[in-house]
């Protein structure tokens, strides 16, 4: 459990620094308040990725870096042109609808990939790897995604809002996460649940409890 610590550690880091303002804006009057963008996620899935593909080099296994940091930091890049559609959609929509959001995802993702001609093939593949989840790299930027959201959920229980109403993203993502059999990332998630526990007691709030099978 101390390397999903460790990484949990230095990934609040990048957590924090989503929140913090470029002091340009402030300096040119800007002055408005929004919810996380998907730059932002973005940015904290790619870190997460890399720690957590360090840890298992460490452990023996094979992982290559240049991959992994390149399907991070594209991952939601069709959402530029196509907007963020949410899990909580998908599943409400079912089947039908989680094609045809893969359908547009991977659409846009082509699209994108033509702008210049020598990223056409290298985007489409990445994504296409993203999207089948069978190489390490894919299942590694597939499981930092959900715990980048995970994190950024457990930072705004820290800033007074209610486990009540973030306890859907852990109970959706426990299965997810589990499908990519990689110790580290169920790890991660484990440590991530008990904060959330945790906090949820501070407030005097029940939330679904659930078990590592």
């Amino acid at each position: 459990m101390k390397a999903a610590k460790n990484i949990i550690h230095l990934a609040k880091h990048g957590e924090t620094l989503k929140r913090i303002n470029r002091a340009g804006w402030s300096l040119g009057g800007v002055n408005r308040t929004r919810p996380e963008s998907v730059g932002e996620h973005s940015y904290g899935t790619a870190l997460l990725s890399l720690l957590i593909s360090k840890e298992l080099i460490e452990d023996g296994w094979s992982v290559d870096l240049s991959e992994v940091a390149s399907m991070a930091l594209i991952h939601d890049l069709p959402e530029a042109l196509i907007s963020d559609i949410p899990q909580t959609a998908v599943q409400v929509g079912g089947n039908d609808f989680s094609k045809g959001k893969r359908k547009a995802e991977r659409e846009a993702m082509s699209k994108l990939a033509k702008i210049k001609s020598n990223f056409d093939k290298w985007l489409v593949d990445l994504w296409d790897d993203i999207e089948k989840k069978t190489t390490l790299a894919s299942r590694i930027v597939s499981g930092a995604d959900i715990l980048d959201m995970l994190i950024h959920a457990v930072t705004l229980e820290a800033s007074g809002i209610s486990p009540k109403v973030l306890d859907q993203f852990f109970i959706t993502s426990q299965e997810r996460l589990k499908l990519l059999d990689i110790t580290l990332v169920l790890d991660i998630f484990w440590e991530l649940y008990q904060e959330h526990l945790e906090n949820s007691e501070k407030m005097g709030i029940h939330v679904v409890k659930l078990v590592r099978i």
